[in-house]
């Protein structure tokens, strides 16, 4: 391994992007988790955290009362809601563990700017719209991470990339 690249996992850029990819695939992943919980009464008791290991079940559920939002204010169609109630909550934990790992750096920070922006999109037609501004906030935290991306030291991406470079000493 060239000391280059040593050296550069020790960088700010480096690190800025590591905690800008951990923060994206932490709310992402807990986002599309808190899906498959059922939530109570206003707080979670231990026997609610009884995954089957995802409760299909218990996402439907949620899912329908955030997709009967939408239905009754906005303008969407009907026919879209059912296939992104049950895509969305798998997709949040895919692409946020992606992101967290750094497995496929690029295209899974992308695909999660993509789903920050549907939940923008149907956030911005109803007639409160203040979590559509926090949205644009995770959009810009997801744009930063991709400005910092090129320094993505510490991913799966990284590893693997080091793992079949050839070292200095491999091409004397």
């Amino acid at each position: 391994m060239s000391e280059s690249n040593n050296n550069q996992f020790f960088k700010g850029e480096a690190w800025a992007c590591f905690f800008l990819r951990m923060w994206i695939g932490m709310r992402l992943m807990f986002a599309g988790l808190t899906k498959f919980l059922n939530k109570t009464d206003g707080s979670w008791t231990s026997e609610e955290y009884k995954f089957g290991f995802l409760d299909t079940e218990k996402a439907a559920n949620t899912m329908a009362n955030i997709t009967d939002t939408i239905r009754t204010n906005t303008a969407i169609p009907e026919w879209t809601l059912g296939p992104y109630a049950t895509f969305l909550p798998w997709a949040l934990l895919i692409v946020g563990a992606s992101v967290m790992l750094g497995l496929f750096t690029r295209i899974s920070l992308f695909l999660a700017g993509a789903l920050v922006l549907s939940l923008s999109f149907g956030l911005m037609l109803l007639p409160d719209d203040t979590a559509a501004v926090e949205r644009g906030v995770e959009l810009i935290v997801v744009a930063l991470a991709l400005l910092t991306v090129k320094h993505n030291t510490g991913s799966v991406d990284n590893l693997i990339a080091l793992a079949f470079s050839k070292d200095d000493e491999e091409e004397n």
